[in-house]
């Protein structure tokens, strides 16, 4: 398991779909997208995402995800590389989704959990997973106490996505820094 992280525009996406294609070369490469086109700015952030994986000439199986993870990719083998992009964005979707359904607290656990128990198969299955995330955390605390959650999730589940993975890179300006 590989963990990229990197602010808004840091290159890290790109980062990524190299380095996964480089992985995947001989592969089934797989892109989980949890982004979801609510408003216009985000409309045109998947779209261009979409552009970039078709310019590449390479056979991306894109799976839409906003909370769970679909039944199409929940087995898989060492002849997989898969690209989650990204954890911000799913979280994002698992809070929207709680308050949408008011649901009780146990909900978000409930997803994480889930999440991490998928990332965990996936790894034990022989995949390749690259997940990649938002890095948020460097900003101060928030008078909101919906961003300081989120915040707070997001920072745990960073952590341990990055004890799980056997590699973790950090992109800022398009410059890469390994930091295991």
């Amino acid at each position: 398991m590989i963990f990229i992280t990197g602010g808004v525009r840091s290159g890290k996406s790109a980062f990524a779909e190299k380095y996964a294609r480089q992985l995947g070369e001989e592969k089934t490469l797989y892109y989980v997208a949890t982004g979801v086109s609510f408003d216009e700015e985000m409309k045109k952030r998947i779209i261009r995402h979409q552009l970039d994986r078709d310019s590449q000439n390479i056979n991306w199986n894109t799976v839409e995800m906003q909370v769970e993870v679909p039944p199409a990719i929940q087995e898989l083998n060492n002849d997989t590389v898969v690209l989650f992009e990204c954890v911000t964005t799913w979280l994002s979707n698992v809070l929207y989704t709680y308050e949408q359904r008011n649901e009780n607290s146990e909900y978000i656990d409930n997803c994480i959990g889930s999440l991490q128990k998928q990332l965990l198969t996936w790894r034990k299955q022989g995949a390749t997973i690259i997940v990649v995330s938002n890095e948020v955390l460097d900003e101060l605390p928030s008078q909101y106490g919906e961003v300081n959650l989120y915040r707070k999730l997001l920072g745990e589940l960073h952590q341990w996505i990055v004890q799980k993975s056997d590699e973790a890179y950090e992109v800022q300006f398009q410059l890469v820094q390994r930091w295991k």
